[in-house]
């Protein structure tokens, strides 16, 4: 995939990228979450973007732009991203279809894995006529830390999904670290303690790997898991060098598998009321390196983030 960025007149910098084939999966996440750290600082670019999904459906041909002010990002100050969409032809992409009950999902991760968050244009007020119009869909946006992190847009058009992902570098202090690798395979998240694996256990890239959750609170198991954007699980997962994105749901292990139905306006999957302990997610890695999990699970109506590493050989 070509891609390119460059600055215009004032405070915004534009990035492109044109998608390419990936596959149907739909979406994740919304909440911010910060762990700590500390690493670099650069001025904003772009690279090239390869994306990956679970359920096959062709995708339209999209090309998004992000705008972001002020042009340079600086740690701590608010900033707008704002994504353009435009179709083949070049005009304002119409038809936007919402997908787990919202129009465009935005994930956001730091290189070294400390800062997660995932947002939606909805969040920051409705959608309106003009951004329909325009094609064109605000988020803000506070970095944390300086450093390099990756942006990614899911969404559809059509009923037919899309997805792009961009790198940016951050400005100023404190200076985000690197990531630290941990393969530990059972974590606590507050009152959570979470155990992970998968089948098989050696992870093969270009192969299909079910990743395994159980989750557990207090030392008992949780059976009153509860649907989260219309799926079980959502998963964000994240290659170390940020040239790879993910992004798929967990199923109920024993359940029919999961299916995504569109409607005249919305693609969702049918989602039990209740369920747990246990999830699994299927999911097929491109490439040989290490990933990071970033899973959410919702909880008694509070969203529970997970983050797990792999190692894909």
């Amino acid at each position: 995939m070509n891609g390119e960025y460059r600055v215009s007149a004032g405070e915004t910098r534009i990035f492109r990228c044109l998608s390419v084939p990936a596959a149907l999966a739909a979406i994740l996440f919304c909440c911010c979450f910060v762990f700590a750290a500390a690493g670099e600082t650069a001025s904003a670019e772009m690279e090239g973007m390869h994306d990956h999904h679970m359920h096959t459906m062709k995708e339209p041909e999209v090309s998004v732009d992000i705008e972001t002010t002020p042009s340079q990002l600086k740690a701590g100050s608010p900033a707008e991203i704002l994504f353009i969409m435009r179709d083949a032809a070049g005009r304002p992409l119409q038809g936007l279809t919402a997908m787990h009950e919202r129009l465009m999902h935005v994930v956001i991760a730091s290189a070294d894995f400390s800062v997660f968050a995932h947002i939606h244009p909805e969040d920051f007020g409705p959608i309106t006529e003009e951004m329909r119009k325009k094609a064109e869909y605000p988020v803000q946006f506070t970095f944390p830390k300086a450093g390099e992190y990756i942006i990614a847009i899911d969404s559809a058009a059509a009923g037919r999904h899309f997805s792009e992902h961009f790198t940016v570098d951050v400005a100023g202090k404190p200076k985000m670290g690197t990531y630290k690798e941990d393969l530990s395979r059972e974590r606590r998240f507050g009152d959570y303690q979470v155990t992970f694996s998968s089948i098989p256990g050696r992870i093969v890239a270009g192969k299909e790997a079910v990743l395994k959750y159980v989750i557990k609170r207090d030392g008992e198991p949780v059976k009153d898991l509860e649907p989260y954007l219309a799926a079980p699980m959502h998963v964000a997962i994240i290659s170390s060098d940020l040239d790879d994105f993910i992004h798929a749901h967990g199923e109920i292990p024993g359940a029919a598998e999961g299916h995504h139905h569109m409607g005249h306006e919305e693609m969702h999957m049918s989602v039990p009321e209740k369920f747990g302990p246990g999830l699994d997610v299927p999911v097929v890695f491109p490439e040989k390196g290490l990933y990071q999990i970033f899973s959410q699970v919702r909880h008694k109506g509070k969203i529970i983030l997970l983050s797990f590493m792999v190692e894909v050989e």
